[in-house]
């Protein structure tokens, strides 16, 4: 199994994650019920951010690598992918320390949060999808 394989794997599993703790926040805000179900989903988005949070590890540690073994021969959607990622990884920092530590601007979460999601999927459908894209294609 390829590299390039195991890491769209690995971001198909973060986008899942993503989406489940963006899906379940959306659900809470936006259509508010009873404490019961805003606890439960709560709960969803906290375990899938988790789980967000350790496969974005993984994959900036195979990005990272990778980023070593190409140097400077980096292409124009890899350097792309690289500032976005980046960029992901600073807002993503702001949102855990806004839930975690400063909560008196956890009004901010909601937006950080789906700040966080539409990156991901910009990176992910650049990247993955890109990869996705060619092996069918038969490339």
């Amino acid at each position: 199994m390829s590299d390039y394989l195991i890491k769209s794997l690995l971001a198909v599993l973060l986008l899942g994650a993503g989406l489940t703790a963006f899906l379940s926040m959306m659900a809470r805000f936006g259509r508010p019920g009873d404490e019961a179900r805003a606890a439960r989903l709560r709960k969803v988005h906290k375990a899938a951010g988790y789980i967000y949070i350790a496969l974005l590890a993984l994959l900036a540690f195979f990005g990272a690598k990778f980023l070593v073994e190409i140097g400077d021969g980096l292409s124009v959607r890899g350097t792309l992918h690289f500032v976005l990622a980046m960029t992901l990884l600073a807002v993503l920092f702001l949102k855990f320390l806004t839930v975690k530590t400063y909560r008196q601007l956890l009004k901010n979460a909601p937006a950080l949060g789906m700040t966080v999601f539409s990156l991901t999927l910009i990176i992910f459908l650049i990247t993955a999808g890109y990869f996705f894209l060619q092996t069918t294609a038969g490339k």
